[in-house]
């Protein structure tokens, strides 16, 4: 057993399909499509991929840390209180536990994560 992941974008596993969680929708009808990639044995360290199509929803992370990498799309992310955000294709950054905000997809978004809860 290889102690490596790799991200194989074209064979990807079946997807998990979602919605925002209920009360969490501000506009459109966002749809979301998550592929699991790795996971440590506890599930508190996670990857894969998951894309969204276009559409509004309030951001929540709690505890959870995640790092992202966006492969594709256009995308805004509002922190509340702070100005908004637009992030495309080759951007990368950390959501921090507590950020709360919104997350506006423009155009269909496919990122890389990585999460610690």
């Amino acid at each position: 057993m290889s102690l490596l992941t790799f991200f194989d974008l074209a064979n990807l596993p079946t997807p998990r399909e979602g919605r925002p969680l209920p009360g969490r929708l501000i506009e459109g009808d966002p749809r979301f499509r998550s592929w699991d990639i790795a996971a440590t044995p506890d599930g508190s360290v996670q990857a894969g991929v998951w894309e969204a199509t276009p559409g509004a929803y309030r951001s929540i992370k709690g505890k959870t840390w995640e790092f992202c990498t966006i492969l594709s799309g256009i995308s805004e992310l509002v922190e509340d209180g702070k100005p908004p955000l637009r992030i495309v294709a080759g951007d990368s950054f950390v959501m921090h536990p507590g950020f709360e905000g919104t997350w506006r997809v423009i155009e269909t978004t496919t990122k890389l994560w990585v999460s610690r809860d």
